[in-house]
């Protein structure tokens, strides 16, 4: 499964510039880390920092309509504190998931001013997790019929798994020198994480800052 999620995802994204000969600022023109802070969902939920690399094609800077495709690396801790059954066989507390996933971004920019150096971006994104492991503290029975939690972590629970999500932003350009503009990117998201038998929603806000090649 992952190997052909890896294939689409490659093959999707080479199949836009399946041209003639071109040079790398053709294929990557923008670049980028980012900062970002996960979003509780409920009181109980703890928020954490993640960060992340990116590299992408930026169509039409110029023009009013244009729009963001490339590839991004970004790290995830996501919390579920309490689980008990049927959701799970067993009761589970204090559960933290560890993510790095690899993702395509398809986003729509809109451009604006006298420059057209500011954009609002809005899209989505397709991938899954390469890079994972998971900690939880789960119930068990001592040979006393005594109940105790007994701490666990897994480095092959989530590797391999799905992940689709939504993201909004608004960014600015800032002239460097001839061949490059900085680029400050804050932008909102959620991303959709599908484990065990039902499926996690990691909401975030992020900063990204990094470079476009003229």
């Amino acid at each position: 499964m992952k190997q052909l999620l890896l294939i689409t995802l490659i093959g999707s994204f080479t199949s836009c510039f399946a041209q003639e000969k071109k040079t790398f600022k053709d294929y990557f023109n923008e670049f980028h880390i980012s900062v970002n802070h996960g979003v509780p969902l409920s009181a109980n939920d703890r928020a954490f920092f993640g960060g992340g690399l990116g590299m992408s094609h930026v169509f039409r800077a110029d023009r009013t309509v244009g729009a963001r495709t490339g590839l991004e690396l970004e790290c995830f801790h996501v919390t579920d504190y309490n689980v008990v059954p049927p959701e799970s066989d067993k009761a589970r507390s204090n559960q933290h998931f560890y993510l790095t996933s690899l993702t395509i971004p398809l986003d729509l920019r809109i451009n604006f001013g006298e420059k057209k150096n500011i954009f609002l971006e809005l899209g989505g994104r397709l991938g899954f997790v390469v890079f994972g492991y998971y900690t939880a503290d789960i119930l068990e029975t001592g040979s006393d019929n005594e109940p105790y939690f007994q701490h666990t972590k897994t480095t092959k629970a989530p590797v391999g798994l799905g992940t689709v999500g939504l993201n909004s932003g608004i960014g600015t350009t800032l002239s460097l020198n001839e061949k490059l503009d900085l680029v400050i990117h804050p932008d909102f998201g959620a991303n959709l994480f599908f484990m065990d038998t039902h499926e996690r929603i990691y909401p975030y806000g992020r900063l990204c800052v990094g470079v476009r090649l003229k």
